[in-house]
């Protein structure tokens, strides 16, 4: 990433740090991770509370509510660990050891070598962890739990497991960041394993979302599973993105990677836990929906429609209920997902315009002070305030 060594200060401001210039961008970049993984941490509490509460006062499914609800405990205990130790580092980086040598990036580094850095990283790659293997669950469900199909991603999650016990390994050698070219970083083919595994996973997803869509004879009732915001969901695509992004700007050696690594923390696990919501509320994909999808393809006729259930036949009011209800949920799950959109856009306008703000502050600064500067050099004697 960026090197201390290199640069220089930056000009024009006479209240810069004198830091090189791609110190000062990795700490901007570093900066504003942070404070974008916090605004998604609070998507996080959302979904988190949300998920509780459907899953431990459940109608049906007692078992696998209370399995789904520890993992939710557990992702959700994960990420705030992740965000509070990240804000104990700012803290301590920015404000009560600002004058380190190098500045906040450098403190940053150094406080990966200690408990403080070496937790969050524990907690960012055991979560990984736990979400890889829900996103193999999910495929296999969505396949109709047909094995055969991870058999080459259960030898990707190994390899990603390996290279992240290696990777815990090395943070906590002397010397050792994950951030600077070491002769043996196992970081890299960690961070690869892991997106080249989230990629296929949600390649196989879509995929089988969209063989049914073929099949499906009844369009109007399989909707709810055809539709983009859908399969955004079901696949954890906004996981696969941005591991994608991630993965792409560290093995190119961009300081971006500061931006993408907090985000990614919070994504691997709002990911999971909005199909656990959707799982809660018993719209998602199961294996009784691929059935169901299924026996809908093959009925013909054009003047009878065969709904499928797992259920018992319902009445007509009962089913017009339910539909409402499936709707209603539907819609809400997409509105949740929705919101995530603008705060991101919003983030990135923000950020702009603090960038060009930036600049401009820094070149009022400077002719101010060369205004300032010149000024105390022609006034006359008089002309100085009373009393100075």
């Amino acid at each position: 990433m960026a090197d201390n060594s290199t640069g220089s200060p930056v000009s024009g401001n006479p209240y810069a740090p004198q830091e090189p210039s791609a110190l000062i961008t990795a700490e901007i970049e570093d900066f504003v991770g942070m404070h974008l993984a916090d605004m998604l941490y609070g998507i996080t509490v959302l979904l988190f509370f949300k998920c509780a509460s459907q899953l431990l006062w459940p109608k049906h499914g007692q078992g696998r509510n209370l399995l789904l609800a520890g993992y939710t405990f557990i992702l959700f205990s994960l990420g705030t660990i992740f965000t509070g130790m990240n804000i104990n580092v700012a803290v301590l980086g920015f404000i009560k050891n600002r004058n380190f040598p190098g500045g906040p990036e450098a403190y940053s580094s150094f406080a990966q070598l200690t408990p403080i850095g070496i937790t969050p990283n524990a907690t960012f790659i055991i979560a990984n962890w736990l979400a890889d293997a829900f996103m193999m669950w999910r495929c296999r469900v969505i396949w109709n739990g047909n094995w055969w199909i991870l058999v080459f991603p259960c030898i990707m999650y190994l390899g990603s497991f390996a290279m992240g016990v290696m990777t815990l390994f090395q943070s906590t050698r002397p010397n050792a960041n994950l951030w600077f070219a070491l002769d043996i970083n196992f970081a890299l083919p960690y961070f690869s394993i892991s997106s080249a595994l989230n990629i296929i996973l949600t390649i196989l997803i879509i995929t089988r979302l969209i063989m049914h869509q073929r099949r499906v004879a009844d369009r109007r009732s399989a909707a709810q599973y055809l539709d983009i915001i859908t399969m955004f969901i079901e696949s954890s695509a906004i996981y696969a993105i941005s591991s994608f992004l991630f993965i792409g700007t560290f093995g190119a050696g961009n300081s971006a990677a500061l931006i993408f690594l907090p985000i990614l923390s919070q994504t691997q696990i709002i990911a999971p836990l909005l199909i656990i919501s959707r799982v809660s509320t018993r719209k998602d994909w199961t294996h009784e929906t691929a059935r169901d999808r299924n026996n809908l393809s093959s009925v013909g006729g054009t003047t009878t429609q065969v709904k499928i259930s797992t259920m018992n036949a319902q009445s007509t009011s009962g089913s017009a209920v339910n539909d409402f209800n499936g709707k209603l949920t539907f819609y809400h799950n997409a509105l949740s997902f929705t919101l995530l959109l603008p705060i991101l856009a919003l983030a990135n306008v923000a950020s702009a315009a603090e960038c060009y703000a930036q600049r401009y502050l820094d070149s009022r600064i400077a002719v101010i002070g060369k205004e300032i500067a010149v000024s105390r050099t022609t006034r006359p004697p008089m002309a100085s305030p009373q009393g100075s």
